[in-house]
């Protein structure tokens, strides 16, 4: 019995230490580009700090995101960094060393770091010579009409056969980790493929856009100078199916298995929704690889054919549908823009998408020269001469004949439109639970699908219910949705328009499900 005593404490002991060596053990010391291989462990990282914004959704939290690059490199870490707003940040170019945990959510990676000490400054011996974003963003009328070298990474590829790019330069090469970005217009053609998140340092005239009411920085092609080509981005199949229009255009590799019936290609993942098209290459063709499994790469494209993003294989220029050209017997909205008084009072023929919902009642919006915000170079101003008694929907194609107008009390371009066809409606938008206001506010009127359980309070008011959780979206219906529910047992995909209530009481706002 005493031995058995004696083992006890002695486990316990050991368990003990365990413990406590797990506490005050150093965390290891890492380059920045490896952080993605320690998901859920605590790190330390060092380098030198290019950009921070305090509080960056202004929800007055003490939280504030930084950009530390590496000391002789390109890799750039994000750091969310929860501290008290009256601790002092180190200057633009201190090399300091960064201890925190490895977070990723949605294919996003960041250190998350707490307290005082988890930033450290060890000493300010790198000099700019050019300017940096986060100066120019704190300040931008000191920078207004001048000439300006500035060091960042492309939020898109730049593609050789095309002589005009809109873009952002970020101070992260991930567009969704960057705290600061700066609208860039590229005008010429560029020798090569430049990637997107390449690390370049371009020489631009920094300028108001009056019509856009935004800075922008206009750059020749002859002044970007690569530094650095970005990485090819790894697909993960857990990211959430939207979040790849964000990367068309990119070079990406994703891992499955090849598919296909015969006419239609196809990279299956694990589980059975994962499955993204495929445009094979010559190579593929003849190599038969049907059925074969491994890391596929390509450029992600949009086809037109397929109506959907696909990897391509031999990527094609001709699959992407270049902003503004759709044949010879249609004038192009950037035309106009470039040379408005030149067509004012005069009728064409136009082909474009509508930017955001217009209801039955109103006859004014916006249309685009490309089917989404990433595709489009020039938004004018549209008003229809006459009813359309169903909603047009946002990025719904339309052909249209109207008169160029020029509004004074507006100052702007007004395309008055008499005659009109309208494309097929786009499938409405998934809204994914846990997404939150940021992400579901820029569907806000716009036709939208969600799953769940529809129930009714004690107040006669129904609401959409995720299963297992307390998340609800209030809906709005003809009050029957609830006992339907009752009699299908299982979550429904409601379908309807997204909108948001304002309760002047309680001074809050909430989202709806408009189904009626």
């Amino acid at each position: 019995m005493a031995k058995l005593w004696v083992m006890f404490f002695t486990s316990l002991l050991l368990v003990s230490a365990m413990n406590f060596y797990a506490v005050i053990r150093e965390p290891d010391m890492i380059e920045i580009d490896e952080i993605r291989n320690y998901p859920r462990e605590t790190v330390k990282i060092e380098g030198v700090l290019t950009s921070y914004v305090r509080d960056p959704y202004g929800e007055g939290a003490d939280r504030i995101d930084l950009q530390v690059q590496e000391i002789d490199g390109h890799s750039v870490a994000k750091i969310r960094w929860n501290v008290d707003w009256t601790n002092e940040v180190p200057p633009i170019g201190t090399v300091v060393t960064v201890e925190g945990e490895v977070s990723e959510w949605n294919g996003r990676i960041w250190l998350q770091s707490n307290g005082y000490g988890a930033i450290v400054a060890k000493e300010q011996t790198i000099e700019f010579t050019e300017t940096k974003l986060v100066e120019v963003g704190r300040n931008p009328p000191s920078f207004a009409n001048q000439s300006l070298t500035i060091d960042g990474w492309l939020s898109e590829s730049l593609a050789p056969d095309v002589t005009y790019h809109s873009l952002y330069l970020m101070d992260n090469q991930v567009y969704g980790g960057a705290d600061h970005l700066l609208y860039m217009q590229v005008e010429g053609r560029v020798m090569e493929w430049v990637e997107a998140g390449s690390h370049v340092v371009v020489n631009g005239w920094l300028q108001f856009d009056e019509r856009s009411y935004r800075w922008r920085l206009l750059v020749q092609a002859t002044e970007v100078e690569v530094l650095s080509q970005g990485e090819t981005l790894y697909l993960d199949w857990e990211a959430e199916p939207y979040t790849l229009t964000y990367e068309v255009g990119k070079l990406v590799v994703i891992d499955g298995t090849i598919g296909s019936d015969g006419e239609e290609w196809w990279i299956e993942g694990d589980a059975p929704t994962d499955r993204l098209c495929m445009l094979p290459s010559s190579e593929d063709l003849a190599d038969g690889i049907v059925g074969q499994s491994g890391d596929w790469g390509g450029r992600l494209a949009w086809s037109t054919d397929e109506a959907e993003v696909c990897l391509d294989r031999g990527y094609v220029e001709a699959l992407q549908h270049p902003a503004g050209q759709f044949g010879d017997d249609l004038m192009t909205m950037k035309e106009v823009v470039e040379d408005p008084f030149a067509h004012v009072g005069n009728s064409y023929q136009f082909e474009g998408w509508i930017t955001d919902p217009i209801s039955p009642d109103y006859d004014k919006g916006y249309v685009g020269d490309g089917p989404g915000y990433y595709d489009r170079d020039t938004k004018l101003r549209i008003e229809f001469v006459g009813e359309h008694a169903e909603w047009i929907e946002a990025d719904q194609a339309i052909r249209f004949n109207a008169t160029v107008l020029w509004s004074e009390s507006e100052g702007r371009i007004v395309l008055e439109a008499r005659s009109w066809l309208l494309g097929e409606a786009p499938a409405p938008a998934v809204l994914n639970w846990g997404d939150g206001y940021n992400s579901w506010r820029w569907d806000i009127g716009k036709l939208v699908q969600i799953t769940g359980e529809a129930v009714m309070d004690e107040d006669g008011n129904q609401w959409i219910s995720r299963s297992g959780s307390d998340e609800r979206v209030c809906l709005l219906g003809d009050g029957t949705e609830a006992s339907q529910q009752e009699q299908i047992g299982e979550p429904i995909g409601w379908t309807g328009r997204l909108t948001m209530t304002e309760d002047s009481i309680g001074n809050s706002a909430q989202f709806c499900i408009d189904i009626r």
